[in-house]
């Protein structure tokens, strides 16, 4: 039992290596995959290798404590924390690619200024952004080598971003292109809008922090205690299990656990 243990383990790490390079090679690899057309979106590889190697974890760690009914319900487990932590970072990506995004605008706006057309400023700007604002960027500027007008191409860009940042500044980029006027005057009244947001943004994370803190502790604390229980009273966990009072007892009481971790969360939604 320990040596096939270690070899679930062990084939478990090997597999959150590979997805994790996969993962790697994947966002290396998007700038050469992936352009934008008008009206059109952009491919990228779903990332099973990865939720296969958390799946594959929670069914190791699993089997080594309960047998084979615990592995499955550790590999969905697994699938659930790949998910949740890949939420998570597309959350922090984005909140990156706003911030990125006020001083892309200054850029545009100092091209702008230095001589250059919108076209040239938006190139530019792609030339010295980082990820993963410089991708999107990227992706507008071969839309502009292929030909396509201004409109059309900005419009699939805002597609791609999808927040209200981007659609302000194409909107700005739009009217100016139909009514002309002081451009990066208005640029700047952009940056400015941007960084207030941003600022609102920092202030409310700030404010609910201890909030959202709870209810990821009140979301986690079930699992970790029937775990604990699991590994310290297993036989009396085991005749709850067999009774129907002690099912329904315990359904109970993680559906009321869900109840209130959606609660939290709906309370500390800010519109």
């Amino acid at each position: 039992m320990s040596a096939l243990a270690l070899t679930l383990l062990g084939l478990a790490a090997w597999l959150a290596e590979r997805g994790s390079r996969s993962t790697r090679r994947g966002r290396l690899g998007l700038d050469d995959r992936a352009w934008i057309a008008p009206g059109g979106g952009v491919g990228i590889g779903s990332g099973w290798a990865t939720w296969a190697s958390w799946s594959a974890a929670g069914v190791a760690v699993g089997f080594i404590v309960a047998g084979l009914a615990s592995a499955i319900c550790g590999g969905v487990a697994g699938l659930v924390l790949w998910r949740l932590r890949e939420r998570r970072r597309v959350r922090a990506a984005d909140a990156e690619r706003d911030e990125q995004l006020v001083d892309a605008v200054a850029s545009i706006a100092a091209a702008i200024r230095a001589g250059r057309s919108v076209p040239q400023a938006l190139s530019f700007v792609a030339s010295e952004a980082r990820p993963p604002l410089r991708d999107s960027l990227r992706r507008l500027e071969r839309s502009f080598d292929l030909g396509v007008p201004l409109d059309e191409a900005v419009a699939a860009w805002t597609r791609d971003i999808d927040t209200d940042d981007a659609r302000l500044l194409a909107g700005v980029l739009t009217l100016h292109r139909r009514s002309g006027g002081d451009l990066p005057a208005v640029l700047d009244e952009v940056k400015g809008t941007l960084t207030e947001r941003r600022a609102a943004v920092r202030e409310v994370r700030a404010l609910t922090a201890q909030a959202r803190l709870s209810g990821t502790i009140l979301g986690v604390l079930p699992f970790g205690f029937f775990t604990f229980l699991w590994l310290t009273s297993r036989t009396e966990i085991e005749d709850a299990l067999r009774s129907p009072a002690g099912i329904a007892a315990i359904t109970l009481g993680l559906v009321l656990e869900g109840l209130a971790f959606l609660w939290i969360r709906h309370l500390l939604e800010v519109r």
